[in-house]
Order: structure tokens, then C-alpha cells, then sequence
């Protein structure tokens, strides 16, 4: 009788990331950690927040538009990309669900430059992958939509 070899347990590693944020006045406080700069923080206007500061939910959806971005990165530099350039504008949907307010939807919308060795199929075949696996997508229950604009530079 041949005896079958369990294949070995992968061990993921864990992570902890931390932050501080204290009250200054009226609706508004600063966003701390160790090594980053400050950041201003208030409700938003719609909340009786101050204007012209970074809010929570400013901050929510760029968390999953940086996540985005920064996936894709990875990924295509293992592939070697050329990458030429990336930008992008995301949108957050911030709907009242039975009586609370939640975001339902985050749209992000890339504008992907790349060298003709890659065809627009292969981009956006990453712009998926990435998107699978965005750590801060997978974590939130708001739909998250990728719309790629991706130009083939000659």
C-alpha cells in the first residue's frame, strides 16, 4: 500500500498596523503614526465636519483606491509590466441601509499607460487579478467596481 504525503501546511505571516488619532477642538483632531506625517481629520461638511480636511470617509475610499493601485504594482512588476504611468479618481457611494448609513459601492477608475509589448486584454487581465486580491476590497461589504481606461502607448 503506497502511502500518500499530505502536502506542507503554508504559514501566513500576520500583520498589525497602528494608529493614533487625538481631539483638538469643535469636530476636528489629527491622524498620527509613527514615522508618517500628520494628517488633519474632521466629520465631513455633510456632518457638521470642517471643510478642507481629510474625513474618514475621504480616507475609506482611498484606502481601497491605494489597494488597487498598490496591488497592481505588485503583480506587474512580477510580470515586468511597462508601466508608463498610472492614475486614478475613485468614488464612494455612502447610502442610509435600514436606518444607517454605509458605503454600498466604491468605483475606481484607472487610466493605465503601457508599452506595446502588453495588449489591452493582458492589462486588463492584471487590472482583474489586482482587484481580486486587494486586501482592503476583500475586507468591506461596500461592492467594489474597477473601471479601467488603458491605453497602449506606441
Amino acid at each position: 500500500m503506497e502511502q500518500t504525503i499530505p502536502p506542507p501546511v503554508r504559514k501566513f505571516k500576520s500583520f498589525t498596523y497602528s494608529t493614533n488619532v487625538e481631539w483638538k477642538s469643535d469636530r476636528q483632531g489629527t491622524l498620527l503614526s509613527d514615522g508618517k506625517p500628520m494628517i488633519d481629520i474632521s466629520s465631513p461638511p455633510e456632518f457638521k465636519g470642517i471643510p478642507g480636511v481629510w474625513t474618514p470617509e475621504d480616507l475609506f475610499v482611498a484606502a481601497v483606491e491605494i489597494c488597487q493601485m498598490t496591488t497592481f504594482l505588485s503583480f506587474g512588476l512580477r510580470k515586468e509590466i511597462p508601466l508608463k504611468s498610472y492614475i486614478s479618481s475613485a468614488e464612494g457611494l455612502l447610502e442610509n441601509v435600514d436606518g444607517k448609513y454605509k458605503f454600498t459601492k466604491v468605483v475606481i477608475k484607472p487610466t493605465i499607460v503601457v508599452g506595446a509589448s502588453w495588449t489591452k486584454e493582458e492589462v486588463e487581465a492584471l487590472v482583474h487579478t489586482a482587484h481580486e486580491n486587494c486586501l482592503i476590497g476583500n475586507s468591506i461589504t461596500a461592492e467594489v467596481v474597477v473601471e479601467p481606461d488603458i491605453i497602449i502607448e506606441m
